[in-house]
C-alpha cells in the first residue's frame, strides 16, 4: 500500500508541498526536510503535462509521494497524468457525487483493478454546489481525502476570491466538522499562525505553497541576523 494512503488512514498528518513551478531539484531537499508528498499543480500554475511528468519522476526518485492537481476534472486529462505513474489526483470543481465517482472510476480504468488500490484520490470541496452535495460526495467509495479550498470556495459564496468573511469561516468550520465527523481525512492550506486552528479542526492534510517556506525562512533569517547585529 501507498505509505500516504496508509498516513491518510491512520489520520495522520500529511504535509504536501507545492512546488510552485519547473522546480525538479527541489524534491530532494522536500523529501529530507520532511515533506511527505510533492504537489505538483496544473491548475494554479504554468505547469503543463511535459513538465508535470519531470516532476512526477523527479519526486519518486526523492522518494515523494507525487500528487498531481489538474487543471480539469474531466476523465481526458486525468487519464494522461495516470498513464505518467503520478502518485495521486488532486481533482478541483468536484461539485456532487457523480464527479467523485467519474474520478475513482478513471483510476480503476487507468491502472486496472491490481494497481488502483494503490493511487491516491484526493477531491476538493471549494463551491457552494460541494457543500450541499458534501454528503454524497463522502459517500463515494475510493476517496482517500478531502481538500477544502478556502479562497476558491469565497468566489463561490461571496463573488470575491480570498474573503475571509464571517460567512466564509462559517462554511470552512462546516465543512471541517462534517468531515471529522464523518471520519474523513481532509486538509486545508495553513500557515504557521494558522497551526493551531487547522490541528484544531480536525485536519490532517497539509498543503503549504513553496512561497510560504520561503518567506519563513528568510523571515527567521533576516530577524537572526539583525540580532547579531546588535
Amino acid at each position: 500500500m501507498n505509505l500516504l494512503k496508509q498516513r491518510f488512514r491512520d489520520q495522520q498528518h500529511v504535509i504536501a508541498v507545492n512546488v510552485g513551478g519547473r522546480n525538479p531539484d527541489v524534491m530532494g531537499v522536500l523529501a529530507s526536510a520532511g515533506a511527505h508528498a510533492a504537489f505538483i499543480d496544473c491548475e494554479r500554475t504554468g505547469i503543463g503535462l511535459d513538465v508535470a511528468t519531470e516532476l512526477i519522476r523527479a519526486a519518486k526518485v526523492a522518494g515523494l509521494t507525487s500528487l498531481v492537481r489538474s487543471w480539469s476534472k474531466d476523465p481526458a486529462v486525468l487519464v494522461q497524468f495516470m498513464d505518467r505513474q503520478v502518485d495521486g489526483l488532486v481533482v478541483p470543481h468536484i461539485n456532487c457525487a457523480q464527479d467523485a465517482i467519474d474520478v475513482v472510476e478513471l483510476v480503476r480504468y487507468a491502472c486496472g483493478d491490481d494497481k488502483a488500490p494503490s493511487k491516491i484520490v484526493i477531491v476538493q470541496i471549494e463551491t457552494r454546489e460541494a457543500i450541499e452535495a458534501l454528503d454524497e460526495i463522502m459517500a463515494v467509495p475510493g476517496v482517500d481525502a478531502y481538500l477544502i479550498g478556502p479562497n476558491d470556495l469565497a468566489y463561490s459564496l461571496m463573488g470575491q476570491r480570498s474573503a475571509r468573511t464571517p460567512d466564509v469561516l462559517a462554511a470552512v468550520d462546516g465543512i471541517a466538522k462534517r468531515l471529522k465527523a464523518a471520519g474523513k481525512p481532509f486538509g486545508l492550506p495553513g500557515k504557521l499562525d494558522e497551526l493551531p486552528d487547522f490541528v484544531a479542526s480536525g485536519a490532517t492534510l497539509l498543503y503549504y505553497p513553496i512561497e510560504w517556506l520561503l518567506t519563513s525562512a528568510l523571515k527567521d533569517l533576516n530577524a537572526r541576523l539583525d540580532a547579531l547585529k546588535r
